[in-house]
């Protein structure tokens, strides 16, 4: 198999490695990724994690790609010129059109983060944590013009555990994803090769996150919340305000790790206090139902993560009197 890969961030870095992995039986004749994007303070335009990968892996240069937009007409004639087998993509991070989706002489395939057609979209993985889902899992299908809409070839599960957040699931499902494009390639290569229809009417979809989607509505319900926190972390990050009784001070913090207690408080939601003392201090926080929050770690704005108990011994001392939750 001569196989195009697409893919941009950390999450397709493995797919990549282990595809390359194959040869000599099979080949990866080029790579495509997003362009180079300024990064940190100084500016200065860095290459995609998967070109990066790609170059360590000793990918020529002019076999790897980082156009604009795949859908090019000489990005496509170069491509094309290389005879690919397999198109096979993973959070490549654009849209493919008709001409891009018939590169490949088999199939277009993508990895999903999800057992769909359950969280088709941009953001699976905190979709499932979100719904509260007791696994999710990767499916290969083959890519058609629906926004992953294409019947699945095979899918693979994971349990979701309760101390999993978008992190450690990100970096489990990155992994099987690679693990499913190595099982896709050599049953494409042996057969029978099978491609299910998904089931429209149990579709659901999971939207794009933005930087402004992770602040907490304390009207929600404890669980949900403790859910949230775990979704949001460690990107956009879980957020919200801590204020003084009095509004004369208003700290911005991120939430990164919290537990639900579920006792009815009896008071209002939005209401907050400190529990314990020393290095077991904790802030609790009421949700929209009455249940509680016990916040472990956060991070105020501008600052690294800490304890409670840290940020309490500091800038927070203040909040110990009472605080309430903007």
């Amino acid at each position: 198999m001569r196989i195009i890969f697409a893919g941009t961030p950390d999450y397709a870095v493995p797919s990549l490695k282990k595809l390359h992995a194959l040869a000599p039986r099979h080949e990866v004749v080029a790579v495509v990724s997003q362009p180079d994007k300024p990064k940190g303070r100084s500016g200065h335009p860095t290459p995609p994690p998967v070109v990066d990968a790609a170059r360590k892996l000793g990918i020529p240069n002019e076999r790897i790609f980082q156009p604009k937009s795949i859908n090019k007409r000489e990005i496509l004639e170069s491509l094309a010129a290389l005879s690919p087998d397999l198109l096979c993509v993973v959070a490549y991070g654009g849209l493919l059109k008709q001409k891009a989706l018939s590169l490949a002489k088999l199939y277009p395939i993508n990895a999903h983060g999800s057992i769909l057609p359950r969280h088709r979209g941009a953001a699976p993985i905190q979709a499932a944590l979100l719904a509260g889902d007791t696994e999710t899992g990767v499916c290969i299908m083959k890519m058609e013009l629906g926004l992953d809409t294409g019947p699945v070839l095979l899918c693979r599960k994971t349990p979701i555990l309760p101390s999993d957040d978008a992190g450690t699931l990100h970096d489990r499902l990155a992994e099987l994803s690679a693990d499913c494009f190595v099982e896709a390639v050599e049953i494409i290569t042996t057969g029978p090769v099978t491609f299910t229809p998904q089931d429209q009417t149990q579709a659901s979809y999971a939207a794009k996150l933005e930087k402004n989607s992770g602040r907490i509505d304390w009207n929600r319900d404890g669980a949900y919340l403790e859910r949230f926190i775990r979704a949001m972390n460690p990107w956009p990050g879980a957020w919200t305000a801590l204020s003084l009784p009095d509004g004369s001070q208003t700290v911005r913090l991120r939430v990164v790790r919290a537990s639900f207690e579920g006792a009815q408080s009896g008071t209002c939601a939005c209401s907050g206090r400190v529990r314990g003392e020393g290095n077991d201090a904790v802030l609790l926080a009421t949700a929209g139902d009455g249940t509680t929050l016990a916040i472990r770690e956060i991070q105020p704005e501008g600052k690294r993560p800490m304890s409670v108990a840290e940020f309490l011994r500091g800038a927070g001392r203040k909040f110990i009197s009472g605080l309430k939750w903007a």
